[in-house]
């Protein structure tokens, strides 16, 4: 746009400084003068033109630039939204959150040179170092001459969408278009980001492996310096490590009714009640209480983790989690 203003500002000089030129030549001038400063003014026209033409061309070449690195951007938004499926981000609120490629983080590549960039994307370089490791390392993404699927323009759109992320490179983010994408192309990657997002409310699981007793409270967000995600209530203790034969009572001290349901899989976007593991099924008033026995069930209901998630049916964005262990 800027550009486009510089050329008409040139066009409108150049056009008042021939107007003036050709107003002393006619009104000056002889015929034989008006030859040779004919010429001049030819001369002076095309000298005018030059820069006129560049700015122009300079804007098109700029613009044409941009678009095409919006253009790659984009496709490497789509490329890593294919091949970087396993916990590589999370969303919360519709944006994206702890963004990762093969393990490293946006602002570990902020560090590297666009050479090691490449090698870590076309090789399949995993860092070593990461909390999460993949369960299958032949899944890892990489080029195809290191026996993979990535085509060498699927290597550089992710270059290019990894560096957007650096405002310095980029003034757009493409991870910020991740969301709106997943939601309309793939709705199952949507929802485990969503899920892997919410899960970083627990944090580290409270070991109550050692006690066959367990009370619970459920009480209102921010009572007694419990707080959680939840605006409606809290479980408390929000993530237990318990053992299979370890009675668990829920204990409703919140001034609003809850309920108490096991969660089928792990996605907590949008809960589906597993009730052959757990379901409080009536709504616990104040002081009403639940109680489960963990069980053989509950432990293999996620056989890869043994992580059981449960929810208020009522206010689904009231999450806890059991680390079951045997």
């Amino acid at each position: 746009m800027g550009n486009l203003v510089q050329a008409i500002v040139g066009i409108v000089i150049l056009l008042v400084v021939v107007g003036g030129l050709l107003y002393i030549f006619y009104s000056k001038t002889n015929t034989v003068e008006k030859t040779g400063f004919g010429s001049l003014i030819m001369l002076g026209l095309v000298a005018l033109m030059i820069p006129v033409f560049w700015i122009v061309e300079g804007g098109n070449q700029v613009e044409a630039t941009t678009k095409q690195q919006n253009l790659a951007i984009e496709r490497g938004m789509q490329t890593y939204a294919q091949v970087c499926t396993d916990q590589c981000f999370a969303i919360d609120n519709d944006k994206v959150k702890d963004v990762t490629y093969n393990g490293y983080t946006m602002d570990y590549f902020k560090t590297v040179t666009d050479n090691e960039l490449r090698r870590i994307i076309s090789g399949g370089v995993y860092n070593p170092k990461a909390v999460h490791q993949p369960v299958n390392p032949n899944a890892v993404p990489r080029a195809e001459e290191y026996g993979g699927g990535l085509l060498s323009n699927d290597v550089d759109y992710l270059m290019a969408l990894i560096r957007s992320s650096d405002p310095k490179n980029h003034e757009k983010n493409g991870f910020n278009d991740l969301p709106a994408y997943l939601q309309a192309n793939n709705t199952s990657l949507y929802n485990a980001a969503v899920t892997y997002g919410k899960q970083g409310q627990f944090g580290a699981a409270k070991d109550m492996t050692s006690q066959t007793n367990i009370t619970v409270d459920i009480v209102d967000n921010g009572s007694n310096g419990v707080t959680c995600q939840s605006q409606q209530g809290c479980f408390s203790p929000i993530n237990m490590q318990v053992k299979v034969g370890t009675k668990i009572t829920w204990v409703n001290k919140s001034k609003l009714a809850h309920t108490v349901v096991a969660v089928q899989g792990q996605d907590i976007a949008s809960p589906k009640p597993a009730s052959n593991i757990f379901d409080s099924k009536k709504q616990l008033a104040t002081n009403d209480t639940f109680t489960y026995t963990v069980t053989e069930a509950a432990y293999n209901a996620n056989s890869d983790t043994h992580r059981l998630l449960y929810y208020c049916s009522i206010h689904p964005d009231m999450v806890a989690q059991l680390v079951i262990v045997k």
